[in-house]
Protein backbone atom coordinates (compact mmCIF):
# COMPACT_ATOMS: atom_id res chain seq x y z
CA UNK A 1 0.00 0.00 0.00
CA UNK A 2 1.23 3.60 -0.61
CA UNK A 3 0.74 6.11 2.14
CA UNK A 4 0.80 9.94 0.95
CA UNK A 5 0.84 12.84 3.43
CA UNK A 6 0.49 16.09 2.10
CA UNK A 7 0.20 19.42 4.11
CA UNK A 8 -0.20 22.77 3.32
CA UNK A 9 -0.56 25.89 4.74
CA UNK A 10 -3.89 28.95 3.90
CA UNK A 11 -3.33 32.13 4.45
CA UNK A 12 -6.46 33.37 6.95
CA UNK A 13 -7.98 35.12 3.70
CA UNK A 14 -7.64 32.18 1.70
CA UNK A 15 -8.78 29.16 3.75
CA UNK A 16 -12.25 28.83 2.90
CA UNK A 17 -11.45 28.51 -1.02
CA UNK A 18 -8.48 26.02 -0.26
CA UNK A 19 -11.08 23.76 2.09
CA UNK A 20 -13.44 24.26 -0.94
CA UNK A 21 -11.40 22.76 -3.64
CA UNK A 22 -9.83 20.51 -1.01
CA UNK A 23 -13.39 18.25 -0.67
CA UNK A 24 -13.70 18.72 -4.49
CA UNK A 25 -10.31 16.93 -4.94
CA UNK A 26 -10.59 14.54 -2.42
CA UNK A 27 -14.24 13.26 -3.63
CA UNK A 28 -12.71 13.23 -7.14
CA UNK A 29 -10.32 10.92 -5.93
CA UNK A 30 -11.99 8.64 -3.75
CA UNK A 31 -13.56 7.42 -7.04
CA UNK A 32 -10.63 6.64 -8.97
CA UNK A 33 -9.18 3.26 -9.04
CA UNK A 34 -6.80 1.99 -6.82
CA UNK A 35 -7.56 4.69 -4.18
CA UNK A 36 -8.41 3.06 -0.74
CA UNK A 37 -8.69 6.54 1.06
CA UNK A 38 -8.31 9.92 1.19
CA UNK A 39 -9.31 12.86 3.51
CA UNK A 40 -8.52 16.09 3.88
CA UNK A 41 -8.53 17.77 7.58
CA UNK A 42 -7.88 21.04 9.47
CA UNK A 43 -5.13 20.77 12.46
CA UNK A 44 -6.66 21.23 15.80
CA UNK A 45 -4.28 23.88 16.60
CA UNK A 46 -2.50 25.41 13.58
CA UNK A 47 -6.20 26.07 11.85
CA UNK A 48 -4.62 27.06 8.73
CA UNK A 49 -2.98 24.08 8.34
CA UNK A 50 -4.60 21.58 5.70
CA UNK A 51 -3.39 17.71 6.27
CA UNK A 52 -4.35 15.21 3.50
CA UNK A 53 -3.71 11.47 3.95
CA UNK A 54 -3.96 9.29 1.54
CA UNK A 55 -3.74 5.21 0.77
CA UNK A 56 -3.33 3.95 -2.55
CA UNK A 57 -3.32 0.42 -3.78
CA UNK A 58 -0.26 0.79 -5.23
CA UNK A 59 2.68 3.08 -7.02
CA UNK A 60 0.71 2.34 -10.58
CA UNK A 61 -2.36 4.15 -9.16
CA UNK A 62 -0.75 6.78 -7.56
CA UNK A 63 0.85 7.50 -10.78
CA UNK A 64 -2.13 7.25 -12.89
CA UNK A 65 -3.66 9.74 -9.91
CA UNK A 66 -0.83 12.46 -10.38
CA UNK A 67 -0.98 12.73 -14.06
CA UNK A 68 -5.17 13.21 -13.84
CA UNK A 69 -5.07 16.79 -15.30
CA UNK A 70 -7.46 17.67 -12.55
CA UNK A 71 -5.39 16.64 -9.91
CA UNK A 72 -2.81 18.76 -11.45
CA UNK A 73 -5.06 21.86 -11.63
CA UNK A 74 -5.62 20.96 -8.04
CA UNK A 75 -2.10 21.22 -6.84
CA UNK A 76 -1.29 24.27 -9.04
CA UNK A 77 -4.46 26.27 -7.56
CA UNK A 78 -3.36 25.06 -3.53
CA UNK A 79 0.09 26.27 -4.14
CA UNK A 80 -1.08 29.46 -5.31
CA UNK A 81 -3.65 30.35 -2.11
CA UNK A 82 -1.09 28.48 0.13
CA UNK A 83 1.03 30.63 2.66
CA UNK A 84 4.16 28.78 1.45
CA UNK A 85 5.40 25.82 -0.75
CA UNK A 86 2.80 22.72 0.32
CA UNK A 87 4.48 19.64 1.32
CA UNK A 88 3.98 15.89 0.18
CA UNK A 89 5.47 12.52 1.46
CA UNK A 90 4.99 9.40 -0.14
CA UNK A 91 5.26 6.40 1.80
CA UNK A 92 5.50 2.40 1.10
CA UNK A 93 3.79 0.55 3.54
CA UNK A 94 1.69 -1.97 5.24
CA UNK A 95 -0.70 -2.43 7.80
CA UNK A 96 -0.33 -4.00 10.71
CA UNK A 97 -3.02 -6.27 12.43
CA UNK A 98 -3.02 -5.01 15.92
CA UNK A 99 -5.67 -8.05 16.53
CA UNK A 100 -2.96 -10.35 15.97
CA UNK A 101 -0.35 -8.61 17.92
CA UNK A 102 -2.82 -8.74 20.81
CA UNK A 103 -3.05 -12.58 20.02
CA UNK A 104 0.18 -13.13 20.73
CA UNK A 105 1.04 -11.43 24.20
CA UNK A 106 -2.37 -12.12 25.50
CA UNK A 107 -3.54 -8.66 26.31
CA UNK A 108 -4.83 -6.11 24.27
CA UNK A 109 -3.05 -3.20 22.73
CA UNK A 110 -3.77 -0.30 25.33
CA UNK A 111 -4.60 3.08 23.90
CA UNK A 112 -3.29 6.30 25.61
CA UNK A 113 -5.71 7.51 28.12
CA UNK A 114 -7.43 10.65 27.84
CA UNK A 115 -7.13 13.47 30.40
Amino acid sequence: MILVIGHATAKPDTLQAMLAISVEHVQRSRAEPGCLSHEVSTDALQPLRLTFVERWSDMAALQVHFRVEASRAFGKALAAMADGPPQIHVYQSDEIDLAGLAGRSGAAPRTPEKS
